[in-house]
């Protein structure tokens, strides 16, 4: 999808799919929580690759295909790919050939079969279901729990910077569109204006609709996701921007800063403070260009929301992003003369990306390795105790997976955990039952004293890590890592 797009934007093959690496390096989406590459296996990462491939397809006009693409990645995650068919849909009232709007009329068949198919399965599918509550109201009892949870819902939490990044991404891919409108297929920059457009309304109506008027459809839906697209289309019109100046204008300078701001979307969006005066600078004559400078110092020097781009971590980043984003230029100025060999320095320099991006977070499926000591507890709960016993991880953090993952491999129950209480977002009833029993074990750091409590409650055993084994009791399963208490 990523290479159909940037190919519509009217690059050559080569430069196309040296976007797509760039891009596979993904990026953080902060607010919303979800990132441009998900390295997760859940229904929104399948989701996305499909509907950005219905962008890509659609701005080829292959609307049939593109359609098959929007359908499967409906059934997938349907709110993924819902800001690709609300634009569809407006395309679809746009003036155009009579044989063009008829082609956009089909690719509507392919949605309409995948709605029909999932109202099927929907209504045959087992075990106990719980009605939706899409057009009730959040109870004061309800937001309180969703604040705690799932304060990425809420605009009114942010952190300010997030605002300052989005607005910088927002005035940055205007430029870059307003530069490059005449070399994007029309279809395309409809889609370009239309999600980018979504992206940044999806912030006031989020704040209107859940924070105002308490609708619990929009935390179900979480339309603040929908700044992805802003987000993945300054990326892109930053990278084909950096290639435009440097294979079309021969302005060096300007396609690596435009680079770099690209390259800084996956490392860290604070490098925007400093490469967005230099990009939009540089765009202009001499005089422009030494008051980018200025400006990008100024700004440095003010040290926005703690960042220090001189030295430590900030500086490493920064350099990092304009010594890819040099290669990448040069690269690409050295496809005009040589091809294969450009074509080679290409995907070196993508390649190396993934490799020297701080935290080499790029490497690493799901963020962690396995836990050997997690799979000797899970297999020992799975067949030493009773099918029925159910388990509480009191001094597990927050941001701990190992009790899920318990969970799934030892087949065993959690009496409540902080990541299941990601549910609560789609069912109150479900918010009631965790948040109660969250208060009544996990709401304060643990103490031993608890234990009978714990026993009174219907919890078998509980599993400490060894730092707080108890002197006093002998654990039923104990290894390098954890300890495990019975209780009844």
């Amino acid at each position: 999808g990523i290479f159909l797009i940037t190919r519509a934007m009217g690059l050559s093959d080569a430069l196309a799919l040296a976007c797509a690496g760039v891009y596979a390096l993904g990026g953080m989406v902060r607010g919303p929580s979800v990132l441009l590459m998900e390295y997760e296996p859940i229904p929104r990462a399948f989701a996305l690759g499909p509907a950005v491939l219905a962008i890509g397809l659609a701005a080829e006009r292959r609307y049939f295909a593109a359609g098959v693409a929007g359908a499967v990645a409906f059934l997938l995650h349907a709110t993924t790919c819902a800001p690709f068919w609300i634009v569809f849909a407006v395309l679809l009232f746009v003036p155009d050939e009579p044989q063009e709007m008829k082609k956009r009329l089909w690719a509507l068949l392919p949605l309409a079969v995948a709605a029909i198919g999932l109202k099927v399965a929907a209504a045959l599918q087992p075990g106990v279901t719980e009605p939706q509550a899409l057009l009730d109201h959040i109870d004061p009892a309800w937001e309180k729990l969703l604040r705690m949870r799932a304060a990425y819902l809420f605009v009114d939490v942010w952190p300010r910077i997030y605002f300052w990044q989005y607005g910088l991404m927002l005035v940055t891919a205007a430029a870059a569109y307003w530069r490059l409108r005449r070399f994007l297929q029309p279809t395309l920059r409809f889609f370009v204006v239309g999600l980018a457009a979504l992206g940044v309304l999806s912030l006031p109506v989020s704040w209107l609709l859940l924070e105002k008027w308490k609708w619990a459809m929009v935390a179900q839906t979480q339309p603040l996701r929908t700044i992805l697209f802003l987000e993945l289309f300054t990326l892109l019109l930053a990278l084909v921007m950096a290639f435009e100046l440097a294979c079309r204008e021969g302005r060096l300078v300007a396609a690596v800063w435009w680079a770099a701001l690209a390259f800084s979307i996956s490392i860290d969006a604070r490098l925007l403070f400093v490469l967005t005066p230099l990009a939009l600078g540089w765009l202009a004559g001499p005089r422009a260009q030494w008051g980018s400078v200025a400006a990008a110092a100024a700004v440095a020097w003010a040290k926005p929301f703690g960042s220090v781009f001189w030295r430590g971590a900030d500086r490493s980043e920064l350099l990092i992003a304009v010594a890819l984003a040099a290669l990448l230029v040069a690269a690409s100025a050295l496809l005009l003369r040589r091809p294969r060999v450009g074509a080679l320095a290409l995907v070196a320099v993508v390649a190396a990306a993934f490799v020297v991006i701080p935290g080499g977070a790029q490497l690493h499926w799901s963020g962690k390795p396995r836990n050997p000591d997690l799979d000797q507890l899970s297999a020992w709960a799975r067949a030493a105790t009773p099918l029925r016993a159910v388990f509480l991880f009191p001094d597990a953090e927050r941001s701990s997976f190992d009790p899920g993952i318990f969970r799934a491999q030892a087949e065993r129950a959690l009496y409540v955990d902080w990541k299941g209480g990601g549910q609560m977002n789609f069912f109150q009833n479900f918010s009631r039952i965790w948040g109660a029993r969250w208060e009544q074990t996990l709401a304060v750091p643990f103490q031993p004293a608890e234990l009978p409590h714990f026993r009174e409650l219907g919890i078998s055993y509980v599993g400490l890590s060894t730092s707080n084994r108890l002197p006093d009791r002998k654990p039923a399963f104990e290894n390098k890592k954890y300890a495990v208490y019975r209780l009844d």
